[in-house]
């Protein structure tokens, strides 16, 4: 079971006791454990998390931007739940790659190979720089005359 990016890949066949609620107003992440026990112990990467007579069936990851992520497990006195791995990863740069943005992309391309042709049309268009043909026609001074 993986968390990537607030959704859940998961089979859908399977009864998953424990669940992600990404949807607090404060941005924090909460795992939901559905065991009808009355203590239930947190575990993250096979570690216990929670305090020993803990009675709280939810555990807060903290803020979803703080990238919470790890293999987060829940257990009852009888059952334990299957494994829940969560990984978050917040994209602050990230572009939605939709069919107005592949466009935008190479009508943008296009206009810039243009301007670079022009420019490179214009430069090489150019008569060459002409030298000053002053030096052909000044007398040379001879050695005596220094």
């Amino acid at each position: 079971i993986f968390l990537l990016q607030g959704t859940v890949a998961q089979s859908k066949q399977e009864n998953h006791l424990v669940k992600v609620d990404d949807n607090q107003g404060d941005g924090s992440v909460l795992l939901i454990c559905d065991l009808k026990d009355k203590t239930i112990l947190w575990f993250k990467d096979g570690n216990r998390i929670s305090p020993p007579n803990s009675t709280k069936n939810t555990w807060s990851l903290g803020n979803s931007a703080r990238d919470p992520r790890g293999v987060f497990q829940c257990q009852g006195a009888k059952d334990k739940s299957k494994p829940l791995q969560v990984y978050y990863r917040m994209c602050e740069n990230c572009i939605e790659l939709n069919i107005g943005t592949i466009f935008g992309f190479f009508f943008a391309e296009i206009i810039s190979i243009f301007f670079l042709a022009v420019g490179i049309y214009f430069i090489a268009g150019q008569d060459g720089v002409r030298q000053s043909r002053t030096s052909d026609k000044q007398t040379l001074l001879q050695n005596d005359q220094l």
